[in-house]
């Protein structure tokens, strides 16, 4: 075990964020593969002839290059010894990931606040979340936090 201790010195080798997505992707798109080849063993009959049986070739062939390209990926990452890139890629990796989720909360708290009779904006400079009541017609928002004033329609 001396010899892969030597070998990993000064290699990332990390189960970050983005590795473990790659590796669950990985995972989804073979679990993916094996349920079309099912269907399609189980399917024969209508893909025998005709077009069927090319679009599920070329399918397959972009699942598989799907799968490849995310296991390649994970396996660079792991043995890449530029740590200062692989840990910049992971921290724009959870930016983005962070960013979905964050539209998915404002979405879900925008459509509560609808129902309470209330608009939520957010400020073009500093991003904070601002409360107005609904029906007032095209208003001028003011900030409360960096001061910018905006106009919007409630």
């Amino acid at each position: 075990m001396n010899w892969l201790r030597r070998m990993m010195y000064g290699r990332y080798a990390r189960m970050d964020q983005l590795n473990i997505a790659l590796f669950v992707l990985y995972l989804a798109i073979t679990l993916i593969r094996t349920i079309l080849g099912l269907i399609f063993r189980a399917g024969n009959a209508f893909f025998l002839f005709g077009a069927g049986r090319i679009a599920m070739g070329i399918v397959f062939s972009v699942l598989f290059g799907l799968q490849m390209g995310a296991v390649v990926c994970f396996i660079l990452r792991i043995f890449s010894k530029n740590i200062a890139a692989r840990q910049a890629e992971n921290l724009k990796f959870v930016g983005w990931l962070y960013s979905v989720r964050d539209y998915g909360n404002f979405r879900k708290k925008k459509k509560q606040a609808r129902n309470e009779g209330k608009e939520l904006f957010k400020c073009p400079t500093c991003k904070k979340v601002i409360r107005v009541p609904l029906g007032h017609g095209r208003i001028e928002i003011t900030c409360p936090n960096c001061g910018r004033k905006f106009v919007k329609k409630t």
